[in-house]
């Protein structure tokens, strides 16, 4: 009959062997459920494989040799000096495009009209392109009349996970050649103020390419802002005399109301000393993203009178905000300022702004 496998207990009478233990009786005491003469020939089969490995029958444990890295360094790390390293790094960075602030100046005699849009989404499917071109038209042909873009100018649907993202109809590469194409022509032109950031024009590609590709469009052509933004507009009159409308905005806030459209632009006025420290109070405070136009005014005399501003949008089509929201609306508010007196006034479309303007509609102008 075959003999026990031993190899529940060869270790231990393994390491009993190694460590120095000769006497047969008292290996053989420490496994009694085998028989003394098998525990003595195992354990002299073990000491012939050792000596084999030319191994001692003996392994002693001595005290814990660290390791050696090779040298440490001369002077240990100075947490300090790093922090001024980094204060001078700091301190000589250009931020140039994270600024919250800008100033415009027109030189002119006459009454301005700047319209106010965002949430153009350029290259989705649910857009009122019809729509669009007609305003882009109009701003390109009609003397007096500018832009500010607050963001979405394109759709750029390239990491969503929703409905939304059926397909574009136009690529990014051809939304990204049409947003250079427009602002190059409207800057040409005299016709583009400012632009802002927006979370389809600007998050979509920060998430997944980390910077954002309208910036790199814009450059610094005309102020462009990353986040809240602050601007001066100042109209100049030929005789030096300046007005100067000051306006802050943001493509969102994180405060919103359904059941007001201008609760966001009320909040930032109420939180402006935080947002904008350094600024006095603005004279218009404008927010686009939820696709509906709105405004309000405050104030009875021209001096005093605050506008609150919401941008509406060419997206109005949208299964998404069918499912959760209700559809957006074509809306481009249009504020008339004048160079001769503080007086700005909002009108809902650039067409009414024209005929305040000039006393005239546009289709009469020739």
């Amino acid at each position: 009959m075959p003999g026990k496998s031993w190899s529940p207990d060869l270790e231990r009478l393994t390491m009993l062997v190694a460590g120095g233990e000769t006497d047969p009786e008292t290996l053989a005491a420490e496994f009694p459920d085998r028989t003394f003469n098998a525990v003595r020939i195992k354990a002299a089969e073990i000491r012939k494989a050792l000596a084999r490995e030319g191994l001692p029958a003996t392994l002693v444990v001595g005290p814990h040799v660290k390791p050696n890295f090779g040298e440490p360094p001369k002077e240990p790390l100075n947490v300090v000096g790093w922090l001024d390293k980094v204060v001078k790094r700091t301190d000589t960075f250009e931020h140039e495009d994270d600024k919250d602030y800008g100033r415009v100046v027109i030189e002119t005699d006459r009454p301005i009209a700047v319209m106010k849009s965002a949430d153009w989404h350029f290259g989705g499917l649910d857009v009122d392109y019809r729509a669009l071109r007609e305003h882009v038209r109009f701003l390109l042909d009609a003397p007096g009349m500018y832009l500010q873009l607050f963001g979405d100018d394109v759709n750029m649907m390239c990491s969503h996970r929703t409905v939304a993202a059926r397909r574009d109809v136009m690529t990014p590469e051809e939304q990204i050649a049409f947003l250079e194409g427009f602002v190059h022509q409207t800057v040409e032109a005299g016709k583009l103020i400012s632009m802002g950031w927006g979370n389809h024009s600007d998050e979509f590609t920060e998430r997944t390419a980390g910077f954002g590709i309208v910036r790199l469009i814009v450059g610094k052509q005309v102020p462009y802002f990353r986040g809240l933004g602050y601007l001066d507009l100042v109209l100049r009159n030929s005789a030096g005399d300046e007005q100067v409308y000051p306006m802050a905005f943001a493509h969102k806030t994180r405060f919103h109301s359904f059941m007001n459209q201008l609760h966001g632009n009320k909040r930032m006025q109420q939180l402006h000393n935080e947002w904008f420290p350094h600024r006095p109070l603005a004279k218009e405070y404008i927010t686009a993203h939820t696709h509906n136009p709105a405004w309000s005014t405050e104030g009875a005399l021209p001096e005093d009178r605050v506008h609150f501003i919401k941008c509406g949008t060419f997206k109005t089509d949208c299964l998404y905000s069918q499912r959760y929201f209700g559809q957006g609306r074509i809306g481009v508010p249009t504020v008339v300022y004048h160079p001769d007196r503080f007086q700005h006034t909002v009108l809902p479309t650039p067409w009414e702004a024209y005929r305040y303007m000039t006393g005239h509609d546009w289709e009469d102008a020739s």
